[in-house]
């Protein structure tokens, strides 16, 4: 199993989250195993620059960001984007 640091730019939100994607690879396709926040960083509407950060430490937040960004429709990305930096 590998690990691949990734982040999520929840505009809506007006935050950043930064999480660890454990993953296995297969001949023809990468395999999602776990998806763990580690910290979120909130950001100004406006300038969208970084207003302040907070570790993500309990297991209900880190359920609650995962559903989140598996709802997002962001995880389908995040495995091409791992497809394509193992290509290189």
């Amino acid at each position: 199993m590998h690990t691949h640091e990734a982040n999520w730019e929840d505009e809506e939100n007006n935050r950043q989250v930064a999480f660890a994607v454990k993953y296995t690879r297969s001949e023809n396709a990468i395999e999602i195993q776990s998806l763990t926040p580690k910290q979120v960083t909130f950001l100004c509407p406006q300038s969208n620059s970084p207003l302040r950060s907070i570790g993500v430490w309990t297991e209900k937040g880190r359920q609650l960001l995962a559903e989140q960004l598996h709802s997002s429709g962001r995880v389908a990305e995040i495995e091409k984007e791992i497809d394509a930096h193992l290509a290189v």
